[in-house]
């Protein structure tokens, strides 16, 4: 275990929202006239009163970009943790042990498998749920030792990144 590192995920989360105002001409149905009636002449069609309503009532647009770095899994027994040190260990590879399990029931979903994914495991995933499916893009930069010590930890990471890229986001 790398003696410097802070053993906690950090999520850097920015948020960016935009009000906007629907301007006449974005909310004039199409098949409506200049004077708001239908082009046959009748009367005004319910769809072209409640967009008439919506002229000027703001739209608010949001983003929102997780920059997100995950503690690696420690083995206890290579890293011999006691006391709190093991705590922390224990409470980091749950929390990779459910994000695996949600990467992969997403992957599985996009293939026409589970459509349940339980994002509830742990808080890490339940703050991620968002970035993980919807209307999201997702991109995983995943690190790897070449020490013959850390062949298993390797394995893990590499198969994760194989699981997170059967991952389909729309």
């Amino acid at each position: 275990m790398n003696d410097r590192s802070s053993r906690s995920h950090t999520i850097f989360r920015i948020t960016v929202e935009r009000k906007k105002k629907i301007g006449a001409a974005a909310a004039k149905p199409s098949g409506v006239g200049v004077a708001g009636k239908e082009n046959g002449g009748g009367t005004t069609s319910k769809a072209a009163s409640a967009r008439k309503a919506d002229v000027g009532a703001p739209v608010k647009l949001v983003a929102t970009l997780n920059l997100v770095d995950l503690a690696g899994s420690e083995s206890v027994k290579n890293t011999g943790a006691i006391g709190r040190r093991r705590r922390e260990a224990t409470k980091i590879n749950q929390s990779l042990l459910t994000l695996s399990g949600v990467i992969t029931d997403l992957g599985k979903a996009g293939k026409g498998g589970r459509s349940f994914v339980n994002y509830r495991g742990a808080k890490l995933t339940m703050i991620l749920q968002s970035s993980l499916s919807g209307n999201a893009r997702m991109a995983m930069i995943c690190c790897a030792t070449p020490s013959g010590a850390y062949t298993t930890e390797t394995k893990s990471t590499l198969q994760f990144a194989s699981s997170a890229a059967l991952v389909k986001t729309s």
